[in-house]
C-alpha cells in the first residue's frame, strides 16, 4: 500500500514539475516535433514490444515472468517519466507532449497488445474508461496545473519547481527503496535470467534517442527518458485483471526497479554529453 502512495505522489509532482518547466516558446513550435512524435509512437506501441518478445522467448523466461516483462514494455508513457526528462537536461514541452501522447494511446492500445499476446479479442471499453480516468487525474491533470501555474502565476511558480522536483527526487528514491526492502528478498528468487531479460527490455526502452543524429540533445533526451520510463500503475493494473499470479506482480515491480536504477544512469549520460548533434 505505502508503495502505491509514493508511486502517486511521484506521478503527481513529475507532471506538475513539468509543467512548470515548459517555456511559451516552446509550445509554439510544437509542429517541428512533429515527426518525434510519431517515431516514438511507432518504437513505444511497436518495435519495442516486438523487440522484447524475441528476447523473452530467446532466454526462455517463464512465462508467468515473461507476461510482467512484457506488459511493462507495452505500457510507455509513466508520469515520473517528466522528473527524468529535467534530469537529463531534455526539453519540458517535448517530454511533456511525449507523455501526453503515449499515456493517452496506452489506455487503448496496451490492453489491446496485451489481449493479442494472451489470445484474447481486444478492446475492453470498461477498462479503457477506468484508465482514461487514471491517467487524466494522475498526470494530464498535474500537467495542466503546471503549465496555469507558469503562464499565471510565474513569481510563484518560477521559486517552487526546484522544491517540487526535489520532492519528486525524494519520492523517486523512497519508491526504489521500498522496492528493494520490500520485495527485494523475493525479487532475487526470480533467477538471474529473469532479471537479465528485464535489465535488456529496460535497456531497449532507453535507445532510441540514439537513433536521432541530427537532432539536439534535448530533443534526444526527451524522447530516450520518456520512453525508459514505463507506466507500472497501468502494467500492475492489468496483472492484477488478467494474470493475478504473485510472481507476475512480482516481476512488475522488480522490473520498475531496474527501470528506475537504469534510467537514472541514462539521465546522467545525456545530462553530461557535450557533444550531441552531427
Amino acid at each position: 500500500m505505502l508503495i502505491r502512495i509514493v508511486l502517486i505522489l511521484l506521478s503527481l509532482s513529475s507532471m506538475y514539475g513539468l509543467g512548470l518547466r515548459i517555456e511559451k516558446k516552446e509550445l509554439g513550435s510544437w509542429s517541428k516535433f512533429i515527426p518525434i512524435l510519431v517515431f516514438a509512437f511507432f518504437w513505444n506501441f511497436g518495435i519495442l514490444p516486438v523487440l522484447v518478445f524475441f528476447s523473452g522467448k530467446l532466454l526462455g523466461v517463464s512465462e508467468l515472468a515473461f507476461a510482467a516483462i512484457f506488459l511493462c514494455a507495452a505500457s510507455p508513457g509513466g508520469a515520473s517519466g517528466g522528473l527524468f526528462v529535467l534530469r537529463a537536461k531534455g526539453n519540458p514541452a517535448l517530454g511533456g507532449m511525449l507523455i501526453a501522447l503515449l499515456n493517452g494511446a496506452n489506455t487503448i492500445l496496451t490492453p489491446l497488445i496485451f489481449s493479442i499476446y494472451q489470445g484474447g479479442s481486444g478492446f475492453n471499453f470498461d477498462l479503457f474508461l477506468k484508465l482514461f480516468l487514471i491517467g487524466t487525474f494522475l498526470q494530464g491533470l498535474p500537467l495542466l496545473l503546471g503549465l496555469l501555474s507558469k503562464y499565471f502565476s510565474p513569481k510563484f511558480s518560477d521559486p517552487i519547481a526546484p522544491w517540487v522536483e526535489r520532492f519528486s527526487s525524494f519520492c523517486l528514491v523512497l519508491s526504489i527503496l521500498l522496492l528493494i526492502f520490500q520485495y527485494g528478498e523475493y525479487a532475487l528468487s526470480l533467477g538471474w535470467i529473469v532479471w537479465t531479460c528485464a535489465a535488456i527490455a529496460v535497456g531497449f526502452s532507453l535507445l532510441p534517442g540514439i537513433f536521432l543524429f541530427n537532432s539536439t540533445k534535448e530533443v534526444r533526451a526527451s524522447l530516450s527518458m520518456v520512453s525508459g520510463i514505463r507506466s507500472l500503475s497501468l502494467a500492475l493494473l492489468l496483472a492484477e485483471l488478467h494474470i493475478k499470479q504473485s510472481e507476475t506482480l512480482l516481476t512488475v515491480l522488480m522490473y520498475g526497479t531496474v527501470m528506475y536504477l537504469l534510467s537514472a544512469i541514462a539521465a546522467k549520460f545525456w545530462n553530461g554529453k557535450k557533444k550531441i548533434q552531427i
